[in-house]
C-alpha cells in the first residue's frame, strides 16, 4: 500500500511538473526558436553571495550550485528567499549585473516537515520565471536540507537554464521559543539592535498609505476601524527598501490609537502589523497591538504611549524601543509599563502612575 502510494505521489508531482512546463512554453514561447542566434537564447544567470544577501542572517530559503560551499566559496548562491514572521519574501537572483526579485506563484502546501516538490517563482513584470525540483530532502532538527534539487529558469525567446543545487531552511537558533522564557514567563528574548527612524511625515487621510499596508491592519488587527477613523497619522523612513507606518486605529471620548505596520517599498503588499510584546505578571496581554496616543522619538526609536481614564486621574503609560531583528525584521522592546488603574481625583503625569515593569 505504501508503496503503491509512493507510486501515486511521483505519478501526481509528474503531472504537475508537466503542467507547469506546458504552460511557461506557452507563455514564453520556448519552440520555434532554431531561427535565433545560439549567444541570444543564453540566460547569463550568475552565482552571488554576500553582496546580494548583505548581512541577513534571518529565516531564509537557500539553493546554491550542487558543487559550491556558501560558507567557504565567495560566490555560491543561485537562489535566496528571506523570511520575515514566517512569510516568504520576493527571493532573489542574478542574472548578468541585474538582481531579480522573484515571487511565489503557486500556493501549494504539505503538512509535514518538508519543502513542496515543486516551487514556481516569477519577477513582476514576468521576465523570468523559475521552476523549483526537489528531489531529495530531509529534516535537520528544525531546519529542512535539500540534498538534490533542480533549478529551470526561463524567459521568452530564451533556451530554458537548468542547474543542479543543492539547498537549506534555515531559521537561527532562539534561546527560547516564541520569545518565552522555559517557565512560560515573556521575555525580551529577541533584544536585537535599537535603531533610529527618519523624520515624521505626516498625513490626514488613508489614500497616500499603500494597500497593502491597509490590508495588513485589516487582516492582523481586526479591531482596528481602519478607514472609518479620522485622524492624523504619520510614515518614517527605516531604510532604503522599508517605511514604518503610524496607521489611524479607533477613535475615543478622551484620545485615539494607532497601529504600526512596516512595509516593503519595493513591494508594499509584504507588510506586517508590528505587535507588542506581554507585560509580565500582568494578565492577558497577549497580541496587543493598539497603542493609545503614541508619540514616536525618531532620533531614539522609542514610542510612549499615554493613556487616562476616568477623570484622568487613572490609566497607564507604555513605553517601546524599536528594534531590528533576524536580518530587515522590526520588533517593539518594553522598556516600561506604568499603570494607576483606580481614578482617585489626584491628577499626574501618566509617567508617574505606579511602577509596573521596567526592563532590566
Amino acid at each position: 500500500m505504501a508503496e503503491f502510494s509512493d507510486r501515486r505521489s511521483r505519478s501526481w508531482t509528474g503531472f504537475v511538473r508537466l503542467s507547469l512546463l506546458a504552460c511557461l512554453m506557452s507563455i514564453f514561447g520556448l519552440q520555434g526558436q532554431s531561427a535565433l542566434a545560439e549567444e541570444d537564447r543564453i540566460i547569463d544567470l550568475r552565482l552571488f553571495g554576500k553582496k546580494v544577501i548583505g548581512d541577513y542572517q534571518g529565516c531564509h530559503l537557500a539553493f546554491w550550485q550542487q558543487n559550491r560551499d556558501p560558507l567557504k566559496d565567495r560566490f555560491a548562491y543561485v537562489f535566496y528567499a528571506p523570511f520575515n514572521d514566517g512569510e516568504e519574501l520576493p527571493a532573489w537572483m542574478q542574472v548578468g549585473k541585474t538582481i531579480y526579485d522573484l515571487t511565489r506563484q503557486d500556493d501549494a502546501i504539505v503538512p509535514e516537515q518538508r519543502l513542496e516538490p515543486l516551487r514556481l517563482y516569477r519577477t513582476s513584470k514576468g521576465t523570468y520565471s523559475v521552476l523549483v525540483e526537489i528531489r531529495d530532502q530531509h529534516a535537520s532538527g528544525s531546519d529542512i536540507i535539500v540534498d538534490k534539487a533542480k533549478l529551470t529558469i526561463f524567459r521568452s525567446k530564451h533556451d530554458p537554464f537548468v542547474i543542479s543545487v543543492k539547498g537549506e531552511f534555515q531559521c537561527p537558533q532562539e534561546g527560547a521559543e516564541d520569545g518565552m522564557s522555559s517557565s512560560g514567563t515573556p521575555v525580551n528574548d529577541r533584544e536585537g539592535r535599537p535603531i533610529r527612524v527618519g523624520r515624521r511625515v505626516d498625513f490626514d487621510s488613508l489614500s497616500g498609505v499603500p494597500s497593502g499596508v491597509l490590508a495588513a491592519v485589516r487582516r492582523d488587527a481586526p479591531d482596528c476601524s481602519v478607514g472609518e477613523t479620522a485622524g492624523l497619522g504619520a510614515s518614517y523612513a527605516v531604510s532604503d527598501a522599508m517605511t514604518l507606518w503610524e496607521v489611524p486605529c479607533n477613535l475615543y471620548a478622551r484620545t485615539g490609537s494607532s497601529v504600526y505596520v512596516t512595509s516593503l517599498d519595493s513591494n508594499p503588499d509584504y507588510s506586517n502589523v508590528l505587535y507588542l510584546p506581554e507585560i509580565p505578571d500582568h494578565g492577558d496581554s497577549y497580541g496587543r497591538y493598539e497603542l493609545r496616543n503614541p508619540q514616536m522619538d525618531p532620533g531614539t526609536g522609542i514610542v510612549r504611549s499615554y493613556l487616562y481614564d476616568g477623570d484622568g486621574s487613572c490609566g497607564s503609560f507604555e513605553a517601546y524601543e524599536l528594534r531590528a531583528i533576524e536580518g530587515e525584521a522590526l520588533e517593539f522592546f518594553l522598556l516600561e509599563y506604568r499603570e494607576k488603574p483606580v481614578c482617585d481625583g489626584v491628577g499626574g503625569d501618566a509617567e508617574s502612575f505606579p511602577l509596573i515593569y521596567s526592563s532590566p
